[in-house]
């Protein structure tokens, strides 16, 4: 098998081809039975959508200063823009139209990938696992995320664009500079793509370039910090507990793949990341060992460094740590080094791992890249398809609790979610006008007649009902619910008194890999819904299971009440 592997990469490009686009039909397949046209589990994207009304009547300046407003510390210039376009054209807007805008993004990033690949004339074999690595679903709040999504991977998109540019075509600064001003505007941390320009020009023996990178990079700078108003605290060095989750969540940061599941908060699995992280880190810098003495000489004697693709994995290795240190220094405060392990940034770890692995292409002997080839063949198709067991689950529950969320938000106007981002009912409800995302719950009954229950099929009543530490969970420990034809079939607990009405998921639990693997079934038996109950106003509650099959929705009594006091 080791020995073949090589003979294949010569000579059965076509099957190297078929395992390149395997992931890309898994991630796809993946989102279209996810995608929603619905608000994710934050209200990001209502505050966002704000730009719309009253945009195209503006003058001007106004219209400028609606682009770039902060949000909270960003200049959301793409996602707004983005939009503003698809508003403007087709006169309304869909939520799952920005998430395939954001999501070919993300596979745009892959094509910048192979043709940085490209440069190093190798077989197309190692091009596979960069495949099966990018195309991971462990960042799938950003793949579900409407506009968010646009910022979140639209960034990366221009960021490596420009690196490539850069690192590819050093003396054409005028294609690279566009692009990581466009990235700026499109989030935070792209501004630091001008210093790693910046330095690739150094390296590259453009002196010139060099400057003029620096000059634009003051000037943009200059433009983005313009009524800037830091709202996040800052981390204080003279606290060493502070300090201490700083260096945790600085490599956790970047290694936070290897806890395979995104939402996890099990120590074990958090410092695993550490470790990972400060390995890669380690790795990094054993491969470039070599490679110091010329990158000196590439900065301080105008010899330029030669070996572009080193060059193009150290620009994306250096906006990685700078994120990260930046995240650290910004978030620790408040987040603390669990904080660091959000699945909107596993986008970084895996970027990460590419770079990790260009680097390794570009400076290891040709013996060591062939012998490795099945080592990474085989450690990028586990690891995704590991990732997706483990994450496909709440891919689906995240996408149910959207649902729930955006049901409380409509039917309660004094909701805790809307009242935290600051927003009445009627604001919500005139965004939603402009992308009109489905109320599956509210089908087959009217949730704002309080007063009156739906109608139902019959009685289901739960064999777990507590309420303690907070929360009130209400379980079904035999119950299955089958998806037939979207994940919004599903389970959903209804509370209803006499004047607010609330929904709760029933969050369903894959089953071990290997019982997914012997019996060919996911989704275990048995699901338990949640609520906080902050977030519950006081009332008598009349306890409804709601179980949605095949598009509709089926209701049932449980004969059980809550009081929350």
């Amino acid at each position: 098998m080791i020995k073949s592997i090589p003979v294949l990469s010569r000579n059965s490009t076509l099957l190297a081809v078929v395992l390149c686009f395997i992931p890309p039909l898994i991630y796809f397949l993946v989102f279209k039975t996810v995608a929603l046209n619905i608000n994710y589990v934050a209200f990001d994207d209502i505050l966002i959508l704000g730009v719309i009304p009253g945009f195209g009547d503006a003058p001007l300046l106004e219209k400028w200063e609606r682009l770039v407003e902060l949000f909270p510390e960003h200049r959301l210039v793409f996602s707004r823009s983005v939009i503003l376009f698809l508003h403007s054209t087709f006169g309304r807007l869909d939520l799952v139209w920005a998430m395939v805008i954001a999501n070919l993004c993300w596979a745009g990033c892959a094509v910048v990938f192979y043709k940085a690949f490209q440069k190093l004339h190798l077989s197309l074999w190692y091009f596979v696992p960069v495949m099966w690595l990018w195309f991971s679903i462990q960042s799938f709040e950003n793949i579900f995320w409407g506009v968010s999504s646009l910022c979140n991977f639209g960034v990366l998109l221009f960021v490596i664009t420009a690196f490539y540019l850069a690192v590819y075509h050093p003396s054409r600064l005028i294609y690279a500079l566009p692009v990581a001003i466009l990235a700026t505007f499109t989030y935070g941390n792209g501004l630091m793509s001008f210093p790693i320009v910046a330095l690739v020009m150094l390296l590259s023996g453009q002196r010139k370039s060099f400057v003029i990178t620096i000059v634009v990079m003051a000037l943009v700078a200059f433009i983005y910090f313009i009524d800037f108003t830091p709202i996040t605290q800052n981390l204080d060095f003279k606290n060493p507990d502070e300090v201490k989750e700083g260096v945790l969540g600085f490599l956790g940061f970047i290694g936070s793949i290897a806890t395979l599941d995104a939402y996890t908060a099990k120590p074990s699995l958090l410092m695993t990341a550490v470790v990972i992280g400060a390995l890669m880190i380690i790795s990094f810098i054993f491969l470039f060992r070599k490679q110091l003495l010329n990158l000196w000489n590439a900065a301080w004697t105008n010899k330029p460094f030669t070996n572009k693709g080193a060059l193009f994995a150290l620009a994306l290795a250096l906006f990685i740590m700078i994120t990260s240190l930046a995240l650290s220094y910004k978030r620790i405060p408040t987040d603390h080094f669990e904080g660091m392990f959000k699945g909107r940034y596993r986008m970084y770890s895996v970027l990460a791992c590419i770079s990790l692995y260009f680097a390794f292409l570009s400076l290891s002997g040709s013996i060591v890249v062939k012998k490795s080839l099945v080592f990474s063949l085989a450690i990028s198709v586990l690891l995704n398809l590991t990732i997706l067991h483990s994450n496909f689950a709440d891919t689906v529950n995240n996408r149910r609790s959207a649902i729930c969320q955006e049901f409380n938000a409509r039917y309660n106007a004094d909701w805790l979610g809307t009242k935290m981002f600051s927003m009445d009912r009627n604001h919500l409800e005139m965004i939603r006008s402009y992308y009109n995302s489905e109320d599956p719950l509210a089908e087959g009954w009217n949730p704002d007649h309080y007063t009156i229950a739906p109608q139902f099929e019959g009685n289901n009543s739960p064999d777990l009902l507590t309420d303690r530490n907070e929360y009130l969970q209400i379980g079904y420990s035999e119950a299955n619910f089958p998806t037939e034809k979207d994940y919004s079939d599903g389970g959903y607990v209804i509370l209803q008194s006499d004047s607010h009405v609330y929904a709760g998921h029933l969050y369903q639990h894959p089953v071990p890999l290997k019982t997914t693997l012997r019996r060919l079934m996911y989704f275990s038996k048995g699901a338990i819904a949640s609520f906080h109950r902050e977030t519950i106003q006081p009332g008598t509650y009349n306890i409804y299971l709601l179980q949605r099959v095949d598009g509709k929705n089926h209701f049932y009594s449980t004969n059980k009440t809550w009081v929350r006091k």
